[in-house]
């Protein structure tokens, strides 16, 4: 069944169990009406026989053989109302199951999946509209989940205090009405819980003594007027080591014992609704002031294994890693609130995993780590660290033409070709192409031997280059980039007339070289500049450089037919007046270093190498009464059942076993207990570690952010 079509369904259950239950309350009190009568006819013949009264003890005795009948088959028609009543109810309570499994462990699943790729900058087209969709079936499910829990609880109620019949039918109803309860109940604590979500996740590498922006959202909204509960909670939001963060969405570590290790300032705020009927709490004005980095191990100390140390287990924290390899998370709770008879709450959820920097240097392998862990770790935090999971050259190809995108702002995407380079520079001479690449092998392993940097640091340095200082060039088009001095050289003697190219650099991070050919004896040779780094740029631009290059003076084109003068009228002409006048005197002269490297002396270039608990209060009786659990606009009185006649039978002993089958005679037979309700299935509840009503309060964690 589609889910349109199980939350029409669950809208029709709700009202037909309305109206079983009106219909149940109705022909309970007729009962106990007729029972009445049938005392009180009893009574009246018992006073006729004292009396000899013999011309009247005949109508008398017909009236109540009458009556008897009458009630008989009220009785019997009573019975079939409960069942329906206990079956449709049964029916809403898989609708409701089915539902929530859906919603829960697929479509909010798929919604924190997307936007922890959306971090990377993977399009999350509707991301607004898709929760406020979330939060649609949140508040239908928790209106009808109450509605449904009402009509249980009612119905138990008015069963406890109806006349009781040998027949156990009674108790057989209230027995199947309390496991539909307790599974309702179950499953409302689990949508509070879960509902508790990062609707703005916090950036993904934060810096210290720097403001984050965040928001929390509870999807519940106000369907079950939460909102006055919560005038008077806060939100707290604090930092926490991701093991413990992993350890805790997976139950094994309960929430009082979470050790916060950092510092935040403006760590409480109100949840409030917005205009858009949206319960948030946004934190605007937060900074991470302090944080306490796990030590690393100091230098010689000997191997774990070597000193006969166990690996760590699930329970025991890493404490060997380096400053730039440990991550965090943002921990975040609403204070302890009342929600009805259910107990109290103490709702959190926590963020993606995120990396904190006190330096500007550790921004790099910051990046590389969260980038890693955003495109290929589990939402859920079920599965195992970044430095276990193996990635396809197809699937890391796209996270890095997103990333791309968005670190450095540029129009233009990497191009297949940009991407084949990247390939051909990521996997080393001889290694198995096609072989899945490790995090280690991305981000921790020299590019090469002749190097001292990684392909993520080479990676990461070009595209801060390309943000800060090469946009222009890389939007238009006139920034080639990604080509080995091998190619760049073959490229450039295929041109029929001469031209100059801009590459980066293979041998030095974060740096621009400037490659063209000449005219020598008739025979074109490449030539290579110095590359030029972020630092050179900032005292003078690559456009500067080139108007003053005099190397460059007489190539009229840049690769591949770029009118080298259209090219640079895009710049401020003082701008290029200042590079003309810095020129004549020499000024640049000394940082121009060619290098004379002939197509037969130059090597090929290509060829180189981790959601919401909730502790259900002691008070795991449900006391419910009429009018306590009624929704917005009920009728408080509605079980008003004869509560007079029910008092007198009471009174009179009429209401015991045994007494209520005398007054409806011989001819009555009580029916057979109703069949045994149809059993649901609820284990996708235990997955998100909801405790059952009635244990020990308990935190438990199903968002797993």
């Amino acid at each position: 069944m589609q889910c349109e079509e199980m939350r029409a369904s669950l809208v029709l259950v709700t009202k037909e169990s309305h109206g079983l239950w009106e219909e149940n309350k109705d022909l309970q009190g007729r009962f106990v009406n007729d029972l009445g009568e049938l005392h009180r006819i009893q009574l009246a013949i018992g006073q006729l026989e004292t009396d000899q009264r013999h011309d009247q003890l005949g109508q008398a005795r017909q009236s109540l053989a009458e009556m008897q009948r009458r009630a008989s088959s009220l009785y019997d028609c009573l019975q079939e109302k409960r069942s329906q009543l206990v079956k449709k109810l049964g029916d809403g309570l898989q609708h409701v199951a089915l539902l929530q499994n859906n919603l829960i462990s697929e479509r909010l699943l798929e919604w924190k999946n997307r936007q922890k790729l959306f971090q990377i900058g993977i399009p999350f087209d509707n991301r607004e509209q898709s929760l406020d969709d979330l939060q649609c079936d949140f508040e239908l499910l928790a209106e009808h989940n109450w509605q449904m829990r009402t009509f249980a609880s009612w119905q138990i109620d008015l069963l406890r205090r109806g006349p009781q019949l040998t027949d156990n039918n009674a108790q057989a109803h209230i027995n199947n009405l309390s496991t539909i309860l307790d599974q309702l109940t179950k499953l409302l604590c689990m949508l509070v819980s879960q509902s508790f979500i990062v609707s703005v996740q916090p950036e993904p590498v934060l810096k210290t003594q720097h403001k984050f922006v965040t928001e929390a959202r509870l999807l519940i909204g106000d369907k079950l007027g939460i909102r006055q509960h919560l005038v008077h909670t806060n939100v707290t939001v604090r930092i926490i080591a991701e093991e413990e963060a992993r350890l805790l969405s997976i139950g094994q570590m309960g929430y009082p014992d979470v050790k916060t290790v950092g510092t935040i300032s403006n760590e409480y705020e109100k949840i409030n609704m917005d205009e858009r009927a949206h319960m948030v709490c946004k934190f605007n004005n937060s900074k991470l002031t302090r944080i306490a980095h796990r030590k690393p191990p100091p230098k010689g100390s000997m191997d774990m294994k070597a000193m006969g140390v166990p690996s760590p287990g699930p329970n025991m924290l890493m404490t060997s890693q380096a400053a730039t390899d440990q991550k965090y998370a943002l921990l975040y709770n609403i204070s302890s609130f009342q929600l009805g008879n259910l107990g109290k709450f103490d709702v959190w959820t926590l963020s993606l995993p995120l990396m904190v920097t006190v330096h500007g240097s550790q921004d790099c392998d910051a990046q590389g780590a969260i980038l890693w862990q955003r495109a290929f770790a589990n939402v859920n935090r079920c599965g195992g660290g970044p430095e276990v999971v193996l990635a396809s050259w197809p699937d890391l190809a796209q996270v890095i033409r997103h990333k791309f995108s968005l670190f450095t702002g540029a129009k233009r995407p990497l191009s297949d070709t940009d991407l084949s380079y990247l390939y051909e520079k990521l996997y080393a001479p001889g290694s198995q192409e096609g072989k899945p690449i490790s995090f280690h092998q991305f981000a921790k392993q020299d590019l090469r031997d002749d190097v001292g940097f990684t392909f993520w640091e080479w990676l990461f340095s070009c595209m801060q280059l390309i943000k800060q200082k090469l946009l222009k060039f890389w939007d238009e088009g006139w920034l080639i980039g990604f080509i080995s001095k091998h190619d760049a050289s073959s490229q450039l003697l295929q041109m029929p007339h001469s031209s100059f190219l801009l590459r980066f650099s293979d041998t030095q991070t974060g740096a621009v070289s400037i490659c063209f050919a000449v005219e020598d004896d008739n025979k074109k040779i490449p030539f290579h500049l110095a590359p030029f780094t972020i630092k050179d740029l900032d005292q003078l631009s690559l456009a500067q450089r080139i108007i003053t290059c005099p190397q460059l003076k007489e190539i009229r084109f840049l690769y591949p037919s770029i009118d080298k003068e259209e090219m640079l009228k895009y710049f401020e002409s003082e701008e290029r007046q200042k590079a003309e006048q810095e020129s004549t005197t020499g000024y640049i002269m000394s940082e121009i270093v060619m290098v004379a490297k002939t197509a037969k002396q130059q090597a090929r270039g290509t060829s180189f190498a981790a959601d919401s608990p909730s502790p259900l209060s002691n008070q795991s009786k449900l006391d419910w009464s009429p009018g306590e659990v009624l929704p917005a606009g009920a009728n408080n009185n509605s079980m008003d059942v004869g509560d007079e006649l029910v008092s007198m039978l009471n009174n009179s002993g009429l209401m015991e076993n045994g007494d209520v089958e005398a007054l409806l005679g011989p001819g009555f037979r009580p029916q057979l207990p109703s069949q045994p309700l149809q059993q649901i299935d609820l284990s996708f509840v235990d997955q998100f570690g909801q405790p059952v009503m009635g244990m020990q309060p308990q935190f438990y964690n199903g968002h797993g952010q």
